[in-house]
């Protein structure tokens, strides 16, 4: 979410029902579906799957920026990588912290959890063989000097080789005029409750700057018949492929490939996701400076 949403907003008390996880709990058939639907079925998969071929020599440091409530996380600590796992929202990380404590000793110990703004991110100590920053993160950072702070910060983490990939949606198949009204989302169970949620969602028109705020509430039907309403609001900004092919090598990482989708498909304008992979070049030096002068 975007750094200023507050901990109470219910865009983070039900972000797991939004999208649920295949990995961690039980899944269930309507859950695969609406991954489907998002254009996110396979996500974990895909970095998950980097996690085990990236940097296999050493074994060294994944960092996960916009970690989130552990969605991708905890798989990827399965897998055996040491995760620094950094998400700005307290709201976010109460409920990864949850979803932790119900897991092994040795993956617990494998994910140090870290607070903060990642574009900030100052551990001289860290030297990941893959950062990657998934799942629409660039798209709530405020504005592009924050990107480019956020982007810097990843390059500075990164080893010489490392891997950086991320994801975003397709500007080209978002809607960028405003709704006429709220829509209500097809009906969905919260994952720690098991209550039925609706989202009502109303989403504005893009402005000069790219941005389009989505605001309304979430319906849970509690157990006495009653409905329980949260607000919730957040703005995203589009981002083009052209966009992201010249700032990340602004930032000193170079692309390496783009895709359509988590299974490799080639991009088009109909691509609802664009993913991109790419690398820290040897002998390159990221801005050393403080992230405040960029």
């Amino acid at each position: 979410m975007n750094p200023d949403t507050p901990p109470d907003d219910g865009s983070i008390l039900y972000y797991d029902a939004d999208y649920p996880s295949l990995e961690i709990g039980e899944a269930r058939a309507d859950d695969a579906a609406t991954l489907a639907r998002l254009g996110l079925l396979g996500d974990v998969a895909f970095y998950t799957g980097l996690a085990r071929t990236t940097g296999a020599s050493d074994r060294g440091p994944v960092l996960e920026i916009g970690c989130g409530t552990g969605r991708l996380t905890i798989p990827l600590a399965r897998t055996g990588a040491e995760v620094w796992a950094v998400d700005v929202n307290p709201g976010m990380l109460a409920q990864l912290r949850d979803r932790l404590a119900a897991e092994a000793p040795e993956v617990r110990a494998r994910v140090h959890i870290l607070e903060q703004d990642a574009a900030g991110l100052d551990r001289p100590e860290l030297a990941a063989r893959l950062a990657i920053l998934p799942f629409n993160l660039l798209m709530m950072v405020p504005d592009g000097r924050h990107e480019a702070r956020l982007l810097a910060a990843v390059a500075r983490h990164l080893a010489p080789g490392g891997t950086v990939a991320l994801d975003v949606m397709n500007p080209l198949t978002l809607p960028q005029d405003a709704d006429p009204a709220p829509a209500p989302s097809r009906p969905r169970r919260h994952p720690r409750t098991g209550n039925p949620v609706v989202r009502h969602a109303r989403a504005g028109a893009v402005d000069g700057n790219g941005v389009q705020r989505i605001a309304g509430r979430y319906d849970e039907l509690l157990p006495d018949g009653s409905i329980r309403s949260t607000p919730f609001a957040f703005g995203w900004r589009m981002i083009g492929l052209a966009d992201l092919r010249s700032r990340l090598p602004a930032a000193g990482l170079a692309v390496d490939r783009v895709q359509g989708d988590f299974d490799g498909a080639p991009w088009t304008v109909a691509s609802r996701r664009s993913v991109l992979v790419g690398h820290r070049p040897f002998g390159h030096r990221p801005f050393q400076g403080s992230p405040d002068e960029i």
